[in-house]
């Protein structure tokens, strides 16, 4: 966990995370605070009070949902920051420094509000090296009912074994350890290096 008072998220990411804290309050009468403990207050909120919204309100919803998971990921673990491409959000990322891997928090908010898949991308990228690792690790962890998967908790613990696992394939790599710069993930997705900004 993070000790230090976390740089500010890049725009518009903490305005939407801001918007989401609001609604959660506002609805539920609960406040966030950018830990994984609010997580089921996430899933509660979406459960009763954002279900089956009209599609303006849900990529409203989404945004903002999207955000504040993202920055909960970016507070509570190290090494982690934002990619974000201007009105694009099917490239917006979350991105770790120390192992290769991204995710969409945009996409992963609204298969939790559609309780299915998106068309946004939300499930973690890794490296092709590590990706049988992780798929068998993942699949001996047995089925997950679908209220389950489609939530910000089991997402997020997803997340931790996902990296735990990485760090571990890391630690095996030889030679000197490696960092996974914003170029990287930039060259990873095809994208030209002024596209988006990553902070």
């Amino acid at each position: 966990m993070l000790s230090s008072v976390p740089a500010p998220a890049p725009a518009p990411i903490g305005d939407w995370a801001e918007a989401c804290v609001r609604y959660v309050q506002d609805a539920l009468g609960l406040p966030l605070d950018y830990t994984p403990e609010t997580l089921p207050i996430l899933d509660h909120y979406v459960r009763t009070k954002a279900s089956e919204p009209s599609e303006p309100i849900r990529d409203l919803l989404a945004t903002a949902l999207g955000a504040y998971f993202g920055e909960v990921v970016r507070r509570s673990l190290e090494g982690v920051r934002w990619h974000v491409a201007g009105d694009t959000h099917s490239a917006y990322r979350i991105e770790f420094d120390a192992i290769f891997l991204h995710f969409n928090p945009l996409g992963i908010a609204l298969e939790v509000l559609a309780q299915s898949e998106a068309e946004l991308p939300a499930s973690f990228q890794v490296l092709d090296e590590a990706r049988t690792i992780v798929e068998e690790a993942l699949a001996q962890g047995g089925e997950i009912s679908p209220d389950d998967y489609y939530s910000f908790t089991i997402r997020y613990e997803t997340l931790e074994l996902v990296i735990s696992l990485l760090t571990g394939l890391e630690a095996k790599h030889q030679g000197a350890p490696r960092s996974f710069g914003a170029e990287v993930y930039r060259a990873a997705s095809g994208e030209s290096v002024g596209n988006g900004v990553s902070s």
